[in-house]
């Protein structure tokens, strides 16, 4: 019997909830940090989803029964161009058939995505869910996030930086300009803020939501910095909300004096505040194409999603 693909709605929430959740089990057993909230707390997955089903949504069923779900979320402006992501919580499927289903639905939504000028499109996705991988570097996919895990136990190095507690965050000014300076740069070629209101108010809104700010000096001026502090709602990492997760947010260290220690003892220090803070673990999410932040974080933590992204001809003539 042939497939049968039709918009997401109402009454294939359930199926597709409990769905995500055997998909999340899986990852789960690679990344065995990841919280059970999703399983224990369904509604909350149920919620998230329902609140999405305004947009481009698509099920696949085969006699009746669900195979495979996936929807847009708002779309937004990205790189100068509109954009189209499907959340990690916004698709899954059967596992026998995922590869066809994923291209289905992929081809289905692509379309509308394209008919309304959307040309960027995104994907959040388990890291260790090698088929779906696969099938999206296939389809044009290249992998632009990743958002790692680790528990809050001290690292085996024993670094010797001395590392200090910052309450002020405008002497961080300067070291935070710095750093947004570096992601337009090759080969990460993202835009960062670099006007002294803008990184003014970036600090001032971490200081608000009780971040701690680590540093560690060079001839007495702030020369490295790591802030940590809960994981936000509406932020990165929505399968860590709520589940007693600490988040590292930003962190630098000058070129000059990496490869010394600091970023490790700066993560030591986080750490050891994560403990006794009493969080269970703690995930850092970077670009992937961070070759300095990337190869740090990834000799720490251990991967559990990925976002991928993929951009199309914009001067295709598309019918609307």
């Amino acid at each position: 019997m042939p497939y049968i693909l039709t918009p997401l709605t109402q009454e294939y929430l359930e199926p597709a909830v409990a769905l995500f959740i055997e998909n999340y089990k899986q990852e789960q057993e690679h990344s065995p940090l990841l919280p059970s909230r999703v399983i224990t707390e369904p509604s909350w997955i149920y919620n998230a989803l329902q609140s999405k089903l305004a947009y481009p949504g698509v099920v696949i069923l085969e006699q009746n029964n669900l195979l495979a779900y996936m929807v847009t979320d708002d779309p937004f402006q990205w790189k100068g161009q509109q954009a189209a992501i499907v959340l990690e919580y916004c698709h899954s499927a059967i596992v026998a058939k995922k590869q066809e289903l994923y291209q289905r639905m992929y081809m289905y939504l692509a379309q509308k995505w394209a008919n309304h000028h959307i040309h960027l499109h995104l994907i959040r996705h388990f890291a260790h869910d090698t088929i779906l991988q696969e099938t999206l570097y296939l389809l044009g996919f290249g992998a632009i996030l990743a958002e790692r895990l680790r528990d809050c136990s001290t690292v085996n190095e024993q670094p010797t930086a001395t590392i200090r507690v910052e309450s002020d965050v405008r002497k961080l000014i300067t070291l935070q300009t710095e750093h947004n300076r570096y992601y337009p740069e090759a080969p990460i070629f993202v835009e960062k803020p670099t006007d002294k209101p803008g990184v003014l108010a970036d600090l001032v809104a971490h200081a608000q939501q009780g971040d701690v700010f680590f540093v560690y000096d060079e001839q007495d001026e702030p020369a490295a910095y790591l802030i940590v502090g809960e994981s936000t709602i509406g932020g990165e990492g929505f399968l860590l909300e709520q589940t007693n997760t600490a988040q590292i947010k930003s962190a630098y260290v000058r070129p000059e004096i990496r490869g010394k220690g600091v970023g490790t003892a700066l993560l030591q220090r986080a750490l050891a505040w994560s403990h006794q803070q009493g969080y269970e673990r703690v995930f850092v999410e970077h670009e992937t194409a961070n070759i300095y932040g990337g190869n740090f974080w990834s000799r720490y933590f251990d991967p559990y999603l990925y976002s991928s992204m993929r951009y199309i001809d914009a001067t295709l003539n598309t019918q609307g």
